[in-house]
């Protein structure tokens, strides 16, 4: 039952560290889940639509959604890996 006020106050800790980093992460998860709901079934509603132009315009609207999901991980990582190279070295030096 320790272990677990522990861990708590871990993390309670490390979220008042790294708050900036916060949103950089919550960008991850909000990707991470848009890639599963889109592998797990996305791509059903295409299948419904009532015309080939219907159809189309999905596809694009879906190619759109994944091509700003890529940009924001590409950013979110960038930033990441920033602040874990600054935090690094300062306490290299």
């Amino acid at each position: 039952m320790a272990l677990i006020g522990i861990e708590k106050a871990r993390t309670t800790h490390w979220l008042k560290d790294n708050r900036d980093a916060l949103p950089s992460l919550i960008a991850l998860t909000a990707v991470a889940m848009f890639w599963v709901v889109g592998a797990i079934g996305g791509i059903r509603f295409l299948s419904d639509a009532s015309s080939p132009m219907a159809m189309l315009t999905g596809l694009y609207i879906g190619l759109a959604a994944v091509a700003v999901s890529i940009i924001i991980a590409t950013l979110a990582l960038n930033d990441l890996v920033r602040r874990y190279a600054q935090a690094r070295n300062r306490s290299e030096g």
